[in-house]
């Protein structure tokens, strides 16, 4: 007889897996952790995730989209063009990745540990890369616009973003400088007015 699904059960699974996860880190946290944590079974867990790294997508995704909805409800507030791209890398490599005691780098963790069986998506790489090539053309002057390929940027972006994840966690949350920040901002905008 199959197994029903419920709601609550899957929640709580959920709930654990962030908490465990925010305080012992991906790898450290096992799935009969979280099962116990979510009084469940870990022959559970199975019922309603088929991996652990599955489960930590299912954390992490909307983690991640809550944030960067965060940044694009600020952007249209800041005026200046530069100000504004200035807030998207400050998020991107300083905000996220030092937030909820560094659980960006459970991603970073989970992906260095995959096998090939666990069924990696690069379906949130890509979301995620659309909606910050989407605020860069937004901080963009049109001439600006045409001259930078933002979806690429904004690749690259996610690319240093895992780095200043696992930066973060390394060394005790230490930040992204206002150099870097500023740098990059210069070498996209350079013309842009400086805040």
């Amino acid at each position: 007889m199959a197994q029903v699904k419920k709601e609550a059960v899957r929640q709580a699974i959920l709930d654990a897996a962030y908490r465990l996860f925010q305080r012992r880190g991906y790898v450290a946290t096992t799935l009969q952790d979280i099962a116990a944590a979510a009084k469940t079974s870990r022959a559970n867990i199975y019922v309603y995730f088929s991996s652990k790294f599955e489960l930590l997508y299912a954390v992490f995704n909307p983690w991640m989209a809550a944030r960067l909805d965060a940044v694009e409800k600020a952007l249209p507030a800041i005026a200046d063009p530069r100000q504004r791209l200035t807030r998207v890398f400050t998020a991107l490599w300083r905000d996220i990745p030092g937030d909820a005691h560094g659980f960006a780098n459970n991603l970073m963790q989970a992906l260095s540990t995959a096998s090939n069986r666990e069924g990696y998506s690069p379906k949130l790489l890509q979301e995620s890369i659309n909606r910050v090539a989407a605020m860069i053309d937004g901080c963009l002057a049109p001439a600006e616009r045409r001259a930078v390929d933002s979806r690429a940027l904004a690749h690259v972006v996610f690319m240093a973003f895992d780095g200043f994840s696992m930066h973060a966690h390394l060394r005790n949350r230490e930040p992204c400088s206002d150099a870097v920040i500023d740098a990059m901002c210069g070498l996209i905008a350079p013309k842009a007015k400086r805040g």
